[in-house]
């Protein structure tokens, strides 16, 4: 399922968006459940997932998740689980797009925002989505986003 961004399609864009993100908002509201799932392996659809939703391509979302390029494809193709590691980073970006939308109250936008450089954080907010340290430091922002915190 691929979708073209227009403004006419842009309702029907973050329902879909909002749809592929359902199944994960246990495990970003519960820490218990959260490790649990990461520990246990995110299955391979989350990274199909998390491309669509991205709309990043296979060679920027493995270069963000510290795989080659094939490494991606196989994951992609092989419907099994993601080691640990992967599965956590996995599980934060698609919570950090999940924030996103919920801050900017679309995905266009907030995708429009990550690669602006941001005073708040000294730096793009992409450049920071290839560590957990750096998807943290890019949420903290969009909190204070929320509450009006601009700089």
């Amino acid at each position: 399922m691929k979708y073209y961004e227009t403004e006419d399609t842009a309702p029907q864009q973050q329902s879909i968006v909002a749809e592929m993100l359902a199944p994960y908002h246990s495990y970003f509201k519960s820490p218990v459940n959260k490790l649990s799932v990461i520990k246990g392996g995110l299955s391979s659809k989350s990274l199909s997932d998390l491309l669509e939703i991205s709309g990043s391509t296979r060679f920027d979302l493995a270069k963000n998740l510290d795989l080659t390029e094939p490494t991606l494809r196989k994951h992609l193709s092989a419907p099994k689980e993601l080691s640990t590691s992967l599965s956590e980073h996995v599980l934060f970006l698609l919570e950090l797009y999940d924030k996103g939308l919920d801050t900017f109250g679309s995905i266009q936008e907030f995708k429009k925002w990550l690669p602006e450089y941001n005073i708040g954080i000294g730096a793009k907010p992409n450049d920071l989505l290839d560590s957990i340290t750096g998807i943290n430091i890019v949420m903290n922002e969009l909190h204070r986003i929320d509450h009006g915190i601009l700089a």
